[in-house]
């Protein structure tokens, strides 16, 4: 009876935070949802214990790979098309690793680096960080309309001051990516794009993590509150001079937000106070940002690690405490300068005879005055 209650009670209380991918996916209480949405996640060699398709039956015998009725599937031409357009136009045959990329070849069959493919055979991840791809990104990408995740960021320019000589260098706009209907992680930071798709919003049902950190954009992306399942946004170390929009605290699953070393403008105003599951929110080092922020977070963003004001024009009682430090940290604004926002049963009771002593105190001394 004991852990039935305690199984009911949990149903009733949902997660139990809010900070981390266990909690929020409702793993420990879970009607199976997550774990079934995962394989689409399967790679193609993962799935061959257990497929069914026409294509690929008995364990993926590899010689199907050559059948015409696989290869001249309508959509593993065009994802194979477009990958061989991707190579030719970013400087495939100088990449840092380049193994299997070959037209007579099979992009899931075959290994290609970098390439990752489901249990139908079709791209769901292109990951080729560090890999020398130089040169602007053909419209064709969106052809890989199975495509959960794109990485093509560079890393860091040098380490211990020894040059990364095999940074990608991806340029221009990124073209569409509005075919790609499964799309969740976007990762192209330490790149030269000028922009990212215009049309970035209509893959905003699935997306969950933009970073696009050291590039030169000028913009954010439109239609920001319609990104409900974003949960990292890394846009610093750009030349963004938009102002900042007031639809972000509708973005209400995000947890790390990073817009330093920028050119926003405009005001914070408390509508950010919804983002109530952030951990991380860096807008320093963006003089002509102003506003306040509002008292209300002290409470209402109970999972936050850390504020950055540093080099704003932020004002209010929160920067007063902050806006001269690099990190804020939780501890260092938690503790609201009257209590007012706390209820009783907030306060410890040590705090409660702690007040009271010290009364008590300055009453005596009075007295004997």
């Amino acid at each position: 009876m004991w852990l039935l209650g305690v199984i009911l009670a949990s149903l009733l209380r949902g997660p139990l935070a809010a900070g981390g991918i266990t909690e929020d996916e409702r793993l420990l209480v879970s009607d199976g949802a997550w774990h079934r949405n995962q394989r689409k996640s399967v790679s193609i060699e993962s799935s061959c214990y257990y497929t069914t398709m026409e294509a690929m039956p008995y364990g993926c015998q590899y010689a199907r790979a050559h059948f015409p009725s696989y290869q001249n599937e309508y959509q593993r031409k065009s994802e194979k098309a477009a990958l061989m357009e991707f190579y030719n136009l970013c400087g495939g045959d100088f990449w840092r690793s380049r193994d299997n990329w070959n037209q007579d070849l099979d992009p899931c069959w075959d290994y290609w680096y970098g390439v990752t493919c489901n249990e139908h055979g079709y791209v769901i991840k292109l990951e080729l960080s560090d890999n020398r791809v130089r040169g602007m990104l053909p419209s064709t990408m969106g052809a890989l309309t199975s495509l959960i995740k794109l990485d093509l960021s560079s890393t860091e320019s040098d380490y211990h001051l020894h040059p990364n000589e095999e940074m990608n260098r991806v340029e221009g706009v990124m073209p569409s990516l509005a075919m790609c209907f499964q799309l969740e992680e976007i990762e192209v930071s330490g790149n030269l794009i000028l922009r990212l798709p215009d049309d970035l919003y209509l893959n905003a049902d699935t997306l969950r993590s933009l970073s696009a950190s050291r590039n030169l954009l000028k913009n954010l992306p439109i239609y920001l509150s319609r990104y409900q399942l974003l949960h990292t946004l890394e846009l610093d170390n750009n030349r963004i001079e938009d102002e900042f929009p007031a639809e972000f605290g509708r973005l209400q699953n995000i947890r790390f937000v990073h817009l330093q070393y920028n050119r926003l403008i405009g005001s914070i105003t408390r509508d950010i106070v919804p983002m109530n599951k952030i951990r991380v929110f860096d807008v320093s080092h963006n003089p002509g940002l102003s506003g306040v922020i509002p008292e209300q977070i002290i409470v209402d963003w109970a999972y936050v690690d850390y504020l950055a004001i540093l080099n704003t024009s932020i004002a209010g009682y929160i920067s007063s405490l902050c806006l001269d430090v690099p990190f804020c940290w939780k501890f260092m604004y938690d503790t609201h300068k009257d209590l007012t926002w706390a209820t009783v049963s907030d306060v410890p009771d040590i705090v409660g005879m702690t007040v009271e002593l010290a009364q008590t105190q300055l009453f005596a001394e009075s007295g004997m005055r």
